[in-house]
Formats: C-alpha cells, structure tokens, sequence
C-alpha cells in the first residue's frame, strides 16, 4: 500500500532549510518507476550537487527558484530548467539552486519511458531535455495543481494518476521479452550475463541486443554498466562506512580497482571522493562559468 503522505527522510546535515519525502505508489505504477521522491529547500546562499546516473531515466518536475544544470565533461555549457527529463545513461551533472525549490524527482525504467513518451527518449543522447519537449501544455497544468495542493498527500496521489493516466493513454507497448530482461539486469544490478539472457529467450545475440536497444536506449552491457554502477552508489548512500571493497564484491565488481574505474568513468569521480567529498555534502559553488578542479575530466563510457 502507497504511504499516503510519503515516508520522510532525515534532512541533509548541510542545510537545515532541506526537506526529502519518498513516496510509494500503488500496484498500478510500483512495477514500473524505480523510485518517487520530492524535494523542498529554502536557501540562504547558493549550493551546487553532484548527479550520477543511475541506470534509469530521472523525470524532474519542479517549481520556485529554477535548478541550473551543466555536466561535469562541458562546464561551460549551462541550461536552466524548472522541470526537465534526462537518460539513464547521462554523463555526471553539476546542478546549482539557491532561494526557495520544490521538485518532485521519479526514476522511470526505460521500458516503461519508452511507453510514456513513445520512445522519444532513446534519443536523448546524454542531454537535459525540459519536459514540455515531451509532455506539451501537460507539464505547466500539473505543476500548477501541484503548487495549490494542500499537502503532501494530495501532491503525491495527484501524480500518480497522472502517470497512470498519461500511460493508460498510449498505444506504445514494449515486448514483454525485453520488459523481462530489463527487469532480470536490474534485479541482479548488473550482474546477469547477457548470454544467459539470450539464452533464455532463444534469441540470437545480434536480435536481443538490437530490440533490447531499440526498447531502451542501450545495449544490454552499457545497461548492466549503469545498473551496477546504481547499486554501488546505494551501497554508499545506505552505508558509507562499508569498505570499498566490500561494496565492490557486493555490486559484482572484480575488485575495488574495477568499482574504482568504472565509477569514475561513469560518475565522474572516485567511490572514495564521493563518499567522502559528495555524499550528504553540497559541493562548494564556484563563481560564473568558472571550471571545477574538483574532479577529474571523466572519460567517454563505451557501449
């Protein structure tokens, strides 16, 4: 059963004007999103974030003070959004707010991205794309009701039957094959070799991995990449005095050199700097087009 004020979650130690509800939605939409939280903040100073991804695709719907964006591979190139869409596979982004924001974030499965937007996402290509691009007039409706809503509970069911509707609403179906192997890669967090997929559905590799991409966005490796690369940075969160190696055996990594490389190519930074430089800490904020020499440049993932 769906909390219905949402679960509250302890305020970031840096902040004090911070508040995070998670919320649980119905059957209906349980299966499909990864995760449903907001976000309120009152700030007296500008603060900056550091945003992996982690192996699904973040739709963000927000009001007040707008959130400005740049990723860490182009800190020179920066949008500024209220509400916005980015892929599971994003290069790690920089995101700076100050002033007062509200912000609803919900990861979606590819697969049921794909339903919601009609495939529109595959071609996101590592960008922040603001969600009137895909949901039209659609998006300023809900966040005006979302702003006179009287409490958390009624912001929270009033996004789920939107979601539900909008997804009721569309004729783009995923084949349960791909929604299976999906759910296989992510239940593992990665770990699922993908031959055992082809073998299982009897499949030729060249077929699974051009539908799995078609569906998805990635290929069925880059998507065990992210999906590792998600589980270790919710070891980290949940415990971030775990020793690095031990999260690396837990997350199916070789050893703690391999969850080392891969989280920098794919976060933009060590597990120990965000563990112990990014985790619960607002980064400090450095001045207008300014380049960090906080982290290092983060290579390329490959497919």
């Amino acid at each position: 059963m769906a909390h219905a004020a949402g679960e509250p979650l302890p305020p970031a130690t840096s902040e004090a004007g911070w508040q995070c509800r998670r919320y649980s939605p119905g059957v209906r939409l349980n299966e499909r999103i990864g995760r449903l939280q907001a976000f309120a903040v009152r700030l007296t100073s500008p603060v900056q974030l550091l945003e992996p991804p982690r192996g699904h695709v973040a739709l963000v719907i927000g009001f007040g003070n707008p959130i400005h964006i740049t990723t860490l591979t182009t800190p020179d190139t920066e949008g500024t959004y209220d509400s916005f869409l980015v892929g599971p596979d994003h290069p790690p982004l920089i995101t700076r707010h100050d002033g007062e924001r509200t912000c609803f974030e919900i990861l979606l499965s590819p697969c049921t991205a794909y339903e919601l937007f009609g495939g529109r996402t595959q071609g996101l290509d590592g960008q922040v794309i603001p969600l009137e691009a895909f949901l039209g007039d659609m998006v300023n409706r809900l966040t005006e009701q979302l702003i006179v809503a009287a409490s958390w509970e009624q912001r929270f069911a009033l996004l789920e039957t939107t979601l539900t509707r909008h997804l009721d609403r569309q004729p783009w179906q995923v084949r349960d094959e791909i929604r299976w192997a999906w759910h296989c890669l992510e239940q593992s967090g990665g770990a699922m070799p993908v031959s055992e997929l082809v073998s299982a559905l009897g499949w030729s590799h060249r077929h699974f991995v051009h539908s799995f991409q078609h569906y998805t966005g990635m290929t069925p490796k880059a998507a065990a990449r992210y999906l590792r690369l998600a589980r270790a940075l919710a070891c980290i969160d949940q415990s971030p005095e775990e020793a690095l190696a031990a999260v690396a055996l837990e997350c199916h990594y070789c050893d703690q050199s391999h969850l080392t490389r891969e989280f920098h190519a794919l976060a933009g930074c060590t597990p120990a700097t965000y563990r112990h430089q990014c985790l619960g800490h607002f980064l400090p904020v450095s001045p207008a087009g300014a380049r960090s020499g906080f982290f290092k440049t983060a290579p390329a993932p490959s497919a």
